[in-house]
């Protein structure tokens, strides 16, 4: 690691070496005509907000023809005397997925949740407050619509703006809406792909002059809003073009290239620093040294060799490190993130003196489950499981996590063996309340046995004896008749 950050720090001390270059032999640069320049800063802007739009507006469509479909599907008759299973492959079975796409979810006309795309289980939310349920309930020909900017409830604060679309009765009165979130991590992750100048912008926004976000990216501009001033007008009117002017709060006079996104209320903008812009024109009237665009290009092609190696190394090692510590199928952590937590947790539960639970939670007769309705309803009802146990496992210190097979562990820190017992027998009857068949289950739904151990480490204690305990509680749950929770020592 500190070999790494000398390297870095050398590659950075050489691109300081090659700009300071560059500026000595400005003096020397070869007269240039100051229209070329402008030029030049023109088709550019105009090439990034091109390439920008077009990406956008494919997204936005894709995604908003999933919505469409969803409503054309809510719409066939019978819909609602389908099992709930089927509805829900019937309405998300063509749902567009991408890494910065979140959820498709039809609201009703009250704001809650009917039927959520990543769960056949909705949550029990309600978005009666937001500007994209009250914008389709106050009107009925908005079509599509593209939200404010939002601290999204379903991805823990995840900023995003949702598209939706209205969903009316059949006598026109509103029924509620279909939406579906786009991660505000999207339209960052497109700009910082461009290379632009230290105070070039680039912003995205509604065209009533709400906006999105805006490159160099800033926690205030979100839900902040560009104006309706003179110059902002001239988007509305032209819907594409070009012009100088004053519209940040920092004051800079800048060209301003601008394209409506096709398809959607939004507008595209880049924004390029007048100064910056002419600084090469002004450097090549006063220059003759031919050497000067071979430094300047050594420069631009070390940053950008550099940014390219270091984003595709973050983005391997995150990667890595993700699959690393996560299950493939439920996405819950696994047995390598537990056993790190568990050593984690014992350290710091034996120097606190502090109780450290464990619940040891199986799923009864899996096996017969997977034989009669298939591995692939297997793998669903264990994502089902993961799913309650992450609802379970509450706080910040606290771990649920896929062991093996239909085995799962829940790791509770600082808890008593009363507390841990309490919350085993929850999530017991949590799943048991789901009232998943299962035929070949003593109880005809799917039912979990849980093991329940506790322990305050000392000093010649091990985290195996904890697991140990824990797995012979769960057997001892099992001999008992399954569906029960089963306490060792107890």
């Amino acid at each position: 690691m500190k070999s790494r950050r000398l390297v870095h720090h050398a590659l950075y001390a050489l691109a300081v070496l090659l700009a300071v270059g560059i500026c000595a032999a400005a003096i020397a640069l070869l007269w240039i005509d100051r229209r070329v320049t402008w030029e030049a800063a023109h088709v550019s802007a105009r090439n990034i907000t091109g390439v920008l739009s077009g990406d956008i507006s494919r997204t936005v469509h894709l995604y908003d023809l999933s919505l469409q479909g969803v409503i054309e599907r809510l719409g066939e008759p019978g819909m609602e005397r389908v099992e709930r299973a089927t509805q829900h492959r019937f309405l998300f079975d063509r749902s567009s997925t991408a890494q910065y796409l979140g959820a498709i979810v039809v609201v009703d006309k009250d704001g809650n949740i009917r039927y959520h795309s990543g769960a056949l289980d909705p949550p029990a939310m309600n978005f009666a407050d937001r500007d994209f349920f009250q914008v389709h309930r106050d009107a009925d020909d908005v079509g599509l619509y593209v939200s404010k900017p939002y601290h999204s409830r379903m991805r823990g604060g995840d900023e995003s703006i949702a598209i939706s679309r209205r969903l009316s009765n059949p006598d026109g009165s509103f029924a509620g809406i279909v939406g579906g979130s786009l991660r505000l991590a999207y339209f960052r992750d497109r700009f910082a792909e461009l290379s632009i100048g230290e105070r070039d912008e680039i912003a995205i926004f509604r065209n009533d002059g709400e906006v999105l976000l805006r490159n160099p990216y800033s926690l205030s501009d979100l839900g902040s809003d560009i104006g309706m001033a003179l110059d902002f007008q001239q988007f509305l009117i032209r819907r594409e073009g070009s012009f100088v002017g004053v519209l940040s709060p920092d004051g800079v006079n800048r060209l301003y290239t601008f394209a409506t996104i096709a398809g959607t209320p939004l507008i595209l903008d880049v924004a390029m620093d007048v100064d910056e812009v002419l600084a090469p024109w002004v450097r090549r009237a006063l220059l003759v040294v031919p050497v000067t665009g071979a430094l300047f290009l050594s420069v631009v092609a070390l940053i950008v060799l550099f940014r390219r190696e270091m984003s595709l190394r973050r983005a391997v090692e995150a990667r890595l490190e993700a699959q690393a510590q996560t299950d493939g199928l439920t996405g819950m952590p696994n047995r390598r993130a537990f056993d790190e937590a568990l050593a984690r947790e014992w350290l710091d539960a034996r120097r606190e003196r502090a109780p450290l639970s464990l619940l040891f939670l199986d799923a009864d007769h899996f096996k017969r489950y997977n034989d009669r309705y298939g591995h692939q309803e297997g793998d669903e009802l264990l994502k089902v499981l993961a799913l309650v146990l992450k609802q379970k496992a509450r706080r910040p210190r606290d771990l649920a996590a896929r062991y093996g097979g239909e085995e799962f562990v829940v790791l509770l820190p600082d808890t008593r063996r009363q507390h841990a017992e309490a919350i085993a027998e929850g999530i017991r009857q949590a799943i048991a309340g789901l009232r998943v068949p299962h035929e070949d289950n003593g109880a005809g739904i799917v039912t979990v046995s849980v093991g329940v151990a506790t322990a305050i480490p000392l000093a010649e204690d091990t985290e195996a004896g904890l697991i140990e305990a824990a797995d012979a509680a769960l057997y001892q749950a099992k001999e008992a008749g399954r569906n029960r929770v089963a306490v060792a020592g107890g």
